[in-house]
């Protein structure tokens, strides 16, 4: 038998603890005038971003010179890595936004906030929304949770928590205006879902990680051996109300397809009551595992939330990788210096297939085997036979999935959930998913339905306009451009996105016409966007800027 005091063993994910200040300057009028979102720090930039969410080790060149046992040490420092990646400002704007716009219509000034704890949280959720979206105290939701779905390894979990971390975790509120407000606003709350699924564990895990971070002592006061799910609920979402809890996430939520019959439903029930009924935007995290879970009548209570789920693959090797790999060689303890060569970081890729922890990983290892080794053979370098040997030797645990990617075994792959999504599941999520969907990485160039797939639609009306302005006629100026997309991270340059579009009509995705780009380009044309562009001037092509159009056709 499962005691309440198992449940409590989950680490919680603990942030700043800050006075309220107040911006009364918003430049957007719905933030205007109320407390809880004129606390929080304001809203940042890109470069900002840069700045604040990596985590780099404490390197420089003179300590390559160290002696051998140092720099093993040295080494063991890129175990906290992290390179800023776009999926982390991807996954920064939708959290600004988020917790931004869930208290709008949550102002504790408003006297629908009070009337709240007047009518009892049990009645709310029992009662649920009218025809208005309204609950019973009045107020309109203006949640919008999300899931965030992907391969193990990818660093769903650091960036979500990177993420948070960039908002203190509660505001102490004493006077607003002048006037009293005695408030502790706890921004955000990380939980794991408990081990055996059960919505009963996941509420003790509430109140534990409520009185950790606030030091007060609500699991001592509503919990107790004849607690019962029905009674627990109604009390989790007081507090989350009391304490105006800007975003509840949970991880590894995968645990709920171990939950028993009925379990989860009930679960995502309760997530879907939060989001509407009481106004707290949930985020769920989890493996492919996960996705059976998404589908039904989970996707259609969340659907217009606004946000859209996000999924997280492998990376892809290209653009991001070459980014990610080279920033990390940076760090390099090595006695001599191996410079990055296009056969190193192929096989990097080849012997990690874009897993970013397995990566992070293989490069410790490989530095560590050339440190211990590398004196005795008279060259401490970093070789890709030493990262094959590396391999073999040290990641054996993972070869058997990493050569099921490579290869592409479905019948391996269906038993690895955690990096590989179980197409029928997946399937069935992206059709019956209330929103467009936000996927990354390699599962991006995959075949599936487009309909839920979210593509930016000014870069797809841009693509679709070049390649008709080429000469395609619009059903393949589409197809083309829905193909570009599909093949290129959702963040990748236009500029990028038009080369491509013109290559694939150099390549015969239409058939031959005057204005077919294969009747002007050379067939010498450059490989690069610089010398292709040029090659596309020389060819007679005018424009302003990266967009050409044939002789005697304008944008």
């Amino acid at each position: 038998m499962v005691t309440n005091e198992q449940y409590t063993l989950n680490p919680v994910l603990k942030g700043k603890i800050v006075s309220a200040q107040y911006n009364h300057e918003q430049v957007i009028k719905t933030y205007f005038g109320n407390p809880l979102i004129e606390s929080l720090p304001h809203i940042l930039e890109e470069d900002e971003l840069l700045n604040a969410i990596p985590c780099y080790p404490d390197y420089d060149q003179s300590q390559r010179s160290l002696g051998r046992k140092l720099r093993l040490h040295c080494v063991q420092q890129l175990s906290d890595y992290v390179e800023i990646l776009p999926i982390h400002l991807f996954i920064e704007q939708r959290f600004s936004r988020m917790i931004r716009h869930g208290y709008v219509a949550r102002s504790p000034l408003s006297k629908e906030y009070a009337q709240q704890f007047h009518i009892g949280f049990g009645n709310i959720l029992e009662a649920g929304v009218n025809e208005n979206g309204e609950n019973t105290a009045g107020i309109r939701s203006t949640a919008a949770g999300f899931n965030i779905i992907g391969v193990s390894g990818q660093g769903k979990s650091t960036a979500v928590d990177l993420n948070l971390l960039l908002y203190p975790q509660v505001i102490q509120h004493s006077e607003y205006k002048g006037k009293p407000l005695i408030l502790d606003q706890l921004v955000w709350l990380k939980l794991n879902c408990p081990f055996d699924g059960s919505i009963k564990g996941l509420c003790i895990n509430f109140f534990q990680a409520v009185d950790a971070v606030l030091r007060t002592n609500y699991f001592k006061k509503f919990v107790s051996r004849g607690s019962t799910v029905d009674t627990l609920i109604p009390q989790m979402a007081q507090i989350a109300s009391l304490h105006c809890l800007g975003t509840l996430v949970i991880d590894e939520i995968q645990n709920l397809s171990h939950a028993k019959s009925g379990g989860s439903e009930k679960m995502l029930n309760f997530f879907t009551q939060l989001i509407n009924t009481i106004g707290v935007p949930v985020v769920l995290v989890g493996t492919y595992k996960a996705l059976k879970l998404f589908g039904g009548s989970f996707s259609q209570a969340r659907r217009g939330c606004g946000q859209g789920d996000v999924i997280i693959d492998r990376m892809s090797e290209g653009e991001d990788w070459d980014y990610f790999v080279s920033s990390l060689w940076r760090y390099q303890w090595t006695a001599t210096k191996t410079k990055l060569s296009d056969p190193i970081r192929r096989t990097i890729y080849e012997l990690t297939q874009g897993i970013v922890d397995i990566a992070v990983k293989l490069y410790m290892l490989v530095q560590w085997d050339a440190i211990a080794f590398g004196e005795s053979e008279g060259n401490e370098r970093i070789t890709v036979s030493r990262l094959k040997k590396v391999a073999a030797e040290h990641l054996q645990l993972v070869q058997p999935m990493i050569k099921a990617l490579k290869t592409n075994n479905r019948s391996t792959l269906y038993d690895i959930d955690d990096l590989y999504p179980k197409w029928n599941d997946f399937s069935r999520y992206l059709s019956e998913v209330g929103e467009k969907v936000s996927i990354h990485g390699v599962l991006r160039t995959k075949t599936m339905p487009e309909s839920n797939i979210d593509h930016d639609r000014n870069k797809y009306l841009e693509l679709v306009k070049l390649a008709m302005n080429l000469g395609a006629s619009p059903d393949k100026a589409e197809e083309i451009s829905l193909h570009t997309i599909k093949q290129h991270e959702g963040h990748v340059d236009i500029t990028v996105l038009r080369m491509q579009v013109a290559k694939h009509l150099m390549a015969g995705f239409v058939e031959a016409d005057p204005a077919d780009l294969r009747n002007h380009v050379p067939k010498s044309a450059g490989t690069t966007p610089e010398e292709f562009h040029q090659s596309l001037v020389d060819a007679g092509y005018t424009g302003s800027g990266d967009i050409l159009f044939p002789a005697g056709k304008s944008q």
